[in-house]
């Protein structure tokens, strides 16, 4: 179910790229060029808020970073390899912006 326009413009103050993509029934948003935690330089995220292969919600990193999540696994999404560590119990009920912040205390 597409979100409110708010709440992307809400993601859009710390990634001005973000957007809407879908696939498989489920939303995601793309995160191009995010400040993730423990990253070197920003990099693609993919923010699923519903729930997603046993999780509440993922957030899906273009790339691993070392030292940071446990249990690492890779999935194919919109044509594009992502990783994702293992960090569950982010509602979705929250609004985007929340989800986002909930699941970047795990590379802290």
């Amino acid at each position: 179910m597409p979100r409110a326009i708010d709440e992307l413009e809400e993601l859009r103050v710390v990634c001005p790229e973000a957007r809407e993509m879908a696939e498989g029934g489920l939303e995601y948003i793309l995160l191009p060029k995010l400040k993730v935690p423990g990253a070197n330089a920003g990099i693609d995220a993919l923010l699923c808020p519903q729930g997603h292969s046993g999780y509440t919600t993922r957030l899906f990193l273009s790339s691993v970073i070392g030292g940071k999540g446990q249990n690492w696994s890779v999935h194919t999404i919109l044509s594009r390899t992502w990783h994702t560590c293992s960090w569950n119990n982010v509602p979705a009920s929250q609004r985007l912006a929340e989800i986002l912040v909930q699941h970047l205390r795990a590379f802290r």
